[in-house]
């Protein structure tokens, strides 16, 4: 299981590597995803992607804009999902 803040490196990288002109200064704990241009398909490339980065599986219930508001809810996520 990987700490708080391996996880957080990890997912503010893929990130920024699905967000086009995402830089990673732009981007803290707490700034909305979707108002920086997370929308409905990068999401889904998202969702692939970390699970792939963190070998973790998500639920239907968990792909939603409350999790994926921000890296701060998105490491809670995960971090639930490896416990």
């Amino acid at each position: 299981m990987k700490n708080i803040d391996v996880i957080k490196q990890e997912t503010k990288s893929v990130i920024i590597n699905v967000l086009p002109n995402m830089k990673s200064e732009d981007l803290s704990d707490s700034s909305n995803l979707f108002s920086m241009g997370l929308d409905s398909i990068n999401a889904m490339t998202l969702v692939l992607k970390l699970q792939n980065s963190f070998d973790i599986k998500f639920a239907a219930n968990d792909i939603n804009a409350e999790n994926f508001q921000s890296i701060a809810t998105l490491v809670k996520l995960i971090h639930e999902k490896q416990g």
